[in-house]
């Protein structure tokens, strides 16, 4: 399973103008919110539809990684994803134990600075139409075109799609999703180095 590496868009959207064997779709991928003075766990402090994303980052203490150099890319489930969980969800924002609320955070976090617009020329330039993509946390989340939009589905079977506009802060993005992709106490397959320690934690 070839599993795409943000460090590589450029060399991805270079393969589409050199193949000339495939148009790229005429999708319009949601514009980005820049916000280059404030943290993007500050940024999603204001953003409509994401303050149960926005408050999770600061119980589990997440949102620091966020304020540092590196980049990350948040997939920001809006507020009627979580509330859609019902008493799971409740329990995972209300518990005094946030390490299963980190693991579904986790589950949502990729590695470097990936755009909606990147996505879907990477999804135009691979071969069965769909971007693999590993989280921090471990599991590997697929990206396809739908209806229009990006999907987005996880190894447990769970999908959702982009659903509004990208928002960035600092060195890292969110992108709105209609669905919390992780189970509650969902863990992936243990990986050699800790998500603590990709996160910079």
């Amino acid at each position: 399973m070839n599993v795409w590496q943000p460090a590589l868009a450029l060399l991805v959207v270079a393969g589409i103008a050199l193949s000339g064997c495939a148009k790229e779709p005429e999708t319009e991928a949601p514009v980005a919110t820049h916000s280059q003075n404030t943290s993007l766990s500050a940024a999603l402090d204001n953003a409509d539809g994401l303050q149960t994303v926005a408050e999770a980052l600061k119980q589990t203490g997440l949102k620091a990684s966020f304020a540092g150099p590196a980049s990350y890319t948040l997939l920001a489930p809006d507020d009627e994803a979580f509330a859609r969980l019902g008493d799971k969800g409740k329990e995972l924002t209300r518990s005094d134990d946030f390490s299963a609320l980190t693991t579904l955070l986790e589950a949502h976090i990729i590695r470097g600075y990936v755009t909606p617009k990147s996505l879907a020329e990477a999804i135009a330039a691979s071969p069965d139409h769909a971007v693999r993509m590993r989280t921090v946390g471990g599991t590997v989340l697929i990206f396809a075109r739908g209806d229009g939009t990006i999907t987005v589905s996880s190894s447990n079977g769970i999908q959702g799609v982009i659903n509004g506009e990208a928002i960035t802060g600092g060195r890292s993005i969110a992108i709105p999703i209609d669905a919390v992709l992780s189970r509650a106490g969902e863990r992936a397959v243990p990986t050699s180095s800790s998500v603590a320690q990709s996160l910079g934690l």
